[in-house]
């Protein structure tokens, strides 16, 4: 068996990347390292028991360059007996629709129809043709960008489905196993400008610290990354045992509790609002920056006040917690539409999906309270209805000289800003007189002189 096919096999072998029986998809953009790996696991399929679907995304980023590429992949798969799968995707479009770059969009966008096609055929892995030097690179691009261990642990051999067998492979034996093998893979001229980061860091910084510093830079950063995974995975652990307590889905929002985040560990901290964050969908991650002023919003921000985040994602501080949601996703509240009750009669507040019941009763009332109140009948000299809060809206609790502010009174009820315009008020002419649910007025205990009242009674639609 030839030695590199050996290094892969160890690999997979050591890492359980590939258990027999599996289906892999083979992620195949048509370059030296993607059609390597291809050709390596067609060759180890057999022994380790296998079998392979090819797949490759056009970015459209190259035009017909791209189509042809993706032309000659379908047409290798075909040559060596594999199914293959093909897909188009207008990534730069993408990528401003999301306010993303075009990097993070492909990034987003790879994996999305990689695990797609995974669940529709039932694959079990994706195998990626990652090797040393883009771990080099990328550990090394974290580092000069900035970021914690989650970066700086580079790539990992094996994350959930997404296996790298040729994680720990140089650049140079890759290529020479295209040359003994007569592989002739596509190479995209764009890898050899320096117009992103890792470019440069390939082309530039990488062959420059390793004639002057350290000639052997690639197998210290891979080392280091190994080291750092470890590590990594550790945190991982524990926080995802903060998270069990923490973190809450609430149907389109992702709730982070304010309830024991004192006294978490910083570390912990940041990580769970990470991890928040990355509950709404497949993002790339937050840099420290927004990390910290999601941080500092949790400790001083007031109730309400809105965050805006990467990925047109909200943060909102809300009463012992913060909301996460997509800014697109959440409509704004409806307002109740004024309308008068039924008298007698039954009113539906669509808005809510609630009821109130009208009667009038002669002889003794019984007792207001939240969910039903007597109003003096001689009282109500106007119509009667029901409508969402107005600017300046005061009413009159019961054991309180004066009148107080609804605005203050749902501040101290801690009914978030989001819902606080379903709240329903029932007013008589500028009056209000109950607040069904939430809290009886003073003319809800007003005796009537003719022993007449009307009976109103809140009731949850079926």
């Amino acid at each position: 068996m030839n030695e590199l096919l050996k290094v892969v096999k160890k690999t997979i072998e050591k890492y359980q990347m590939i258990v027999p029986g599996d289906l892999v998809i083979a992620a195949v953009s048509g370059g030296p390292d993607s059609l390597t790996m291809l050709h390596v696991l067609k060759e180890l399929r057999i022994c380790l028991n296998f079998k392979l679907h090819v797949a490759h995304v056009d970015h459209s980023f190259r035009g017909k360059e791209a189509v042809a590429e993706a032309r000659w992949v379908k047409e290798t798969a075909e040559k060596w007996n594999l199914p293959c799968t093909l897909t188009k995707v207008n990534v730069p479009a993408i990528a401003r629709e999301k306010g993303i770059s075009a990097q993070e969009a492909g990034h987003l966008i790879r994996k999305k129809f990689f695990l797609d096609l995974l669940k529709k055929i039932g694959a079990q892995k994706i195998a990626l043709g990652h090797q040393a030097d883009d771990q080099a690179e990328t550990v090394l691009m974290h580092f000069l960008v900035g970021a914690g261990l989650e970066g700086l642990q580079g790539l990992v051999p094996q994350n959930g489905p997404l296996i790298r067998p040729l994680l720990f492979l140089r650049r140079q034996e890759i290529e020479a196993y295209c040359r003994t093998n007569y592989l002739e893979p596509r190479r995209d001229p764009s890898n050899e400008q320096n117009i992103y980061l890792r470019n440069q860091i390939r082309n530039e910084v990488i062959p420059w610290l390793a004639e002057k510093i350290n000639p052997n830079l690639v197998e210290t950063l891979n080392r280091t990354a190994s080291i750092l995974q470890v590590e990594e995975d550790f945190l991982q652990q524990e926080t995802i045992k903060r998270a069990e307590k923490f973190i809450r889905i609430k149907g389109e929002k992702v709730s982070l509790s304010l309830t024991g985040w004192d006294v978490l560990h910083l570390g912990i901290q940041r990580r769970l609002i990470r991890w928040a964050y990355r509950k709404l969908g497949e993002k790339q991650g937050l840099a420290f920056d927004h990390v910290e002023k999601v941080g500092d919003l949790m400790q001083k921000g007031q109730v309400g006040k809105v965050l805006q985040l990467p990925g047109k994602i909200n943060a909102e501080k809300s009463y012992g917690e913060i909301l996460f949601y997509e800014r697109n996703n959440i409509s704004a509240p409806l307002r109740i539409a004024p309308r008068c009750l039924k008298i007698p009669g039954e009113t539906l507040i669509p808005e809510t999906g609630q009821r109130i019941m009208a009667e009038v009763r002669e002889g003794a009332p019984g007792q207001s309270e939240k969910g039903k109140v007597y109003l003096p009948w001689e009282e109500l000299v106007s119509e009667v209805y029901v409508r969402s809060r107005q600017a300046g809206d005061r009413f009159s609790p019961p054991g309180l000289a004066g009148t107080k502010k609804v605005k203050d009174f749902f501040r101290e009820q801690k009914i978030p800003h989001g819902k606080r315009e379903q709240v329903i008020l029932v007013v008589v002419g500028a009056e209000i007189v109950w607040i069904p649910g939430l809290v009886v007025t003073k003319k809800c205990f007003l005796r009537s002189k003719k022993e007449k009242y009307l009976v109103l009674t809140l009731k949850n639609s079926p």
